[in-house]
């Protein structure tokens, strides 16, 4: 599962794309048979000269069967902002997932027939 890296505003250097593999691979792995598509997109807000948390992360992950996970971090600095996406991305993963389990345990349940049916007419 390798992720789709776009950017807007900078170039994206071969260390900033070994990094986000590096994170998202870590954070993602135990995910990646559920995983169809990872989108990354990196953008500085303020422009190259201004200071402040300008660098975003947004982070599209796709699931067969389910909506898209969002994820979206701020920070001065990328790779910070980088490893805070992955992270994030991971217990979000997580709690749709757990969260798309529960609804199809309920729904097995709802669909469940009741017990041997006496079909004895009695009379």
């Amino acid at each position: 599962m390798t992720p789709t890296i776009r950017s807007q505003g900078f170039s994206i250097t071969s260390a900033i794309r070994a990094h986000l593999e590096r994170r998202f691979t870590l954070a993602l792995d135990e995910f990646s048979d559920r995983i169809t598509r990872v989108n990354v997109f990196l953008k500085d807000i303020n422009g190259a000269h201004k200071g402040g948390e300008d660098k975003s992360v947004l982070v599209h992950v796709q699931l067969p069967a389910q909506a898209p996970v969002t994820v979206e971090t701020t920070s001065h600095d990328l790779y910070l902002a980088i490893s805070l996406a992955a992270r994030r991305t991971r217990r979000a993963l997580f709690r749709s997932l757990r969260r798309h389990q529960r609804f199809e345990r309920a729904e097995v349940r709802r669909f469940r027939l009741p017990g041997p049916v006496d079909t004895a007419m009695s009379g």
